[in-house]
């Protein structure tokens, strides 16, 4: 580590014992707290890319719209109705009308 880098290091951990009512025997905690805020702040500007740089002028298409015509669609899972009309539902309903429920017993066991 340079002198310019254990100068910020000191400074940083100073800053952290004062800020914390310079309680005695944190310095080691202090200054390995100040170590990695000080590797922080020096990686930081390595991690952000302008946009500049990230964006490239052409642009892949999405996968998704070019497998779109290997998807079925609606259309495409066949002629009949998908759901049922509201006349054969009707009729479907007075065909079996409903019992009522006897609890487990039939209508002469009463």
């Amino acid at each position: 580590m340079s002198d310019l880098d254990e100068d910020r290091v000191r400074a940083k951990a100073h800053a952290l014992w004062e800020s914390e009512n310079r309680p005695e025997g944190r310095a080691e905690r202090h200054w390995m707290e100040a170590r990695e805020i000080v590797a922080l702040e020096d990686s930081y500007s390595s991690t952000l890319r302008p946009l500049e740089e990230t964006v490239e002028d052409t642009v892949e298409p999405l996968i998704a719209v070019e497998s779109h015509g290997d998807v079925p669609e609606l259309t495409d899972l066949g002629d009949g109705r998908s759901v049922p009309r509201r006349q054969a539902a009707a009729q479907d309903a007075d065909a079996s009308p409903l019992q009522p429920d006897m609890g487990g017993r039939s209508p002469k066991e009463k």
